[in-house]
C-alpha cells in the first residue's frame, strides 16, 4: 500500500511556504521495466517525487535545498515554457523542468534521470509525441555521458537500447547492440 501526506515546504529561492504532497511509504512488488521504471505501486507515486513552488516555479525533490544555478534561469522563457513543449501532464512538465535545471548545472547523469522520468510521465498521460521526444533527449544525454567517461557501465548502453526500442529506432538499436556485444 502507498501512503501519502501533505506538508509545507519553504522554497529556497523565493522564501515562500506552500503545501506539497509527499510519500510516506510504498512498495515495489513485481519487476521494474527495462528502462528501470519501478513497478506499481511505487510508480504511481511519481507526482510526489518533485515539488514545484507555486510562487517562483522552482522544481526540486526538496524545495528547501539551495538552488545551485543562477536564479535568472527560472525566469527564462526556456524554463517557463519548457522549451515551448506543451505537455499533457503537470508531472511531465515538472520532470522536464528538473531536466533543464540539471542540464544548466551540467550534471549529465541527473539530467538523464529527469528526462527519463519525464518520458515515463508522458507515457502515463498518453502523450506519445513528448514521450518520444523525451527519450530522444535521453539518448542524446547517454551519448554525452559515454563520450565523457570511458569506464561507463553497461547499464547506460542497455538503457540506451531500450530507449531506442521504445522510440522505434531499430537501425540505431542494432548499432547499439553491436557495441554491447
Amino acid at each position: 500500500m502507498t501512503l501519502f501526506d501533505e506538508g509545507n515546504m519553504k522554497c529556497s529561492v523565493c522564501g515562500k511556504k506552500s503545501g506539497h504532497p509527499f510519500l510516506l511509504s510504498s512498495n515495489q512488488f513485481g519487476y521494474q521495466d527495462l528502462d528501470t521504471r519501478p513497478s506499481e505501486m511505487y510508480r504511481s507515486s511519481m507526482h510526489t517525487w518533485l515539488s514545484k513552488c507555486p510562487n517562483c516555479g522552482y522544481v526540486a525533490s526538496n524545495l528547501n535545498e539551495d538552488l545551485e544555478i543562477n536564479e535568472d534561469f527560472l525566469n527564462s522563457e526556456q524554463y517557463k515554457t519548457c522549451d515551448g513543449i506543451e505537455f499533457k501532464s503537470d508531472v511531465s512538465e515538472m520532470f522536464y523542468k528538473s531536466y533543464l535545471i540539471e542540464n544548466e548545472r551540467k550534471d549529465d547523469v541527473q539530467a538523464f534521470r529527469s528526462i527519463l522520468r519525464c518520458a515515463w510521465a508522458c507515457d502515463d498521460a498518453k502523450d506519445e509525441k513528448n514521450s518520444k521526444l523525451s527519450r530522444q533527449l535521453g539518448v542524446e544525454r547517454i551519448n554525452k555521458i559515454i563520450e565523457k567517461n570511458e569506464n561507463v557501465s553497461d547499464d547506460f548502453l542497455v538503457l540506451k537500447s531500450d530507449l531506442l526500442r521504445r522510440m522505434g529506432e531499430f537501425d540505431q538499436l542494432m548499432m547499439n547492440m553491436k557495441i554491447l556485444l
